[in-house]
């Protein structure tokens, strides 16, 4: 009879275990979801409070997480490089003979006396205008070739932090807490990057009513952070002014820019290099760890070679 009850016992506790273990499974799919449907692929799955069994399945969903997230900016960015390159055609054959047609008529000197000229000046100089539009679109989908390179990423964003590119009254602060912190990429890619997005939180700090002020204790922090065999990951935060909620979901779109200088290219290269490199870039939501902004880049692990 005791043995029943053991056995019963047991059949109970594993029951229990296993409804356990699968309301932590439903629960960490419907975070997923749930992330994925607003559209936050830096979301990842915390181990804390999981089962020791479970986390090399926690370890996977994240896996999974991030390669969703690698795989759907390749494809953004394809479709980009696709969509540019026809316009760029299209363009360039209509306005080419605009272009020359109008010169022609230019040079004429019965035309060239006569109230025509200027509006032949003015079809010119808008075509000649556009011309130079599309000349960005081809700057956009000819990146040069990457050369990738396995190199040290904490001596590469300390050379970037010593180009005293950024003004003084702005703290530039680096941490680093990595064990391995190597990375397999295009090494001038990578800083070019890395100083695009550095740029772009100094840029924060402007006063918004255009008075060339700036804010008082403007920081911008570089926070590169990697153990064992996990992706290295590089978040570069600032406190300046937040970028509004309607346009986060554009801000890596070609040419789109809240500047009015602005050619709306930057951030659209950064996402270019990073699928380049095998890795991705997301903005994180507004006041994640403490910060207004903050951009994450996220590199998978590259093993480190034997001299």
């Amino acid at each position: 009879m005791s043995y029943i009850i053991t056995v019963l016992c047991c059949l109970a506790a594993f029951t229990l275990f296993q409804m356990l273990r699968q309301r932590q499974i439903r629960r960490a799919c419907r975070h997923i979801t749930e992330a994925l449907d607003n559209n936050d692929y830096t979301f990842r799955l915390s181990s804390r409070g999981i089962l020791f069994l479970d986390k090399p399945m926690i370890d996977t969903f994240n896996t999974l997480l991030q390669h969703t997230c690698r795989k759907r900016q390749e494809i953004e960015v394809q479709s980009w490089e696709k969509l540019t390159r026809i316009l760029t055609h299209e363009i360039m054959n209509g306005i080419a003979p605009v272009i020359s047609l109008t010169d022609v008529f230019m040079s004429d000197k019965a035309i060239a006396s006569s109230p025509m000229y200027e509006g032949l000046k003015a079809i010119h100089d808008t075509s000649t205008g556009l011309i130079e539009f599309v000349d960005s679109y081809r700057k956009f989908t000819s990146l040069q070739d990457s050369h990738p390179e396995q190199f040290s990423v904490q001596e590469l964003l300390e050379s970037v932090c010593n180009l005293r590119g950024v003004p003084s009254h702005i703290t530039l602060n680096l941490v680093c807490d990595m064990h391995h912190g190597e990375v397999y990429a295009d090494r001038n890619l990578f800083r070019q990057m890395i100083v695009n997005i550095v740029k772009n939180g100094v840029e924060s700090f402007v006063s918004p009513d255009g008075s060339g002020e700036c804010m008082k204790g403007a920081m911008i922090q570089i926070y590169a952070y990697q153990y064992g065999v996990s992706p290295l990951r590089i978040r570069i935060s600032n406190n300046g002014s937040p970028i509004p909620d309607d346009i986060r979901q554009d801000i890596f779109i070609p040419f789109f820019s809240t500047k009015k200088k602005g050619s709306g290219i930057g951030l659209a290269l950064c996402r270019q290099i990073m699928t380049q490199s095998g890795g991705t870039i997301n903005l994180l939501p507004a006041g994640a760890n403490g910060w207004v902004t903050s951009f994450l880049i996220e590199m998978p692990f590259a093993e480190k070679k034997k001299k």
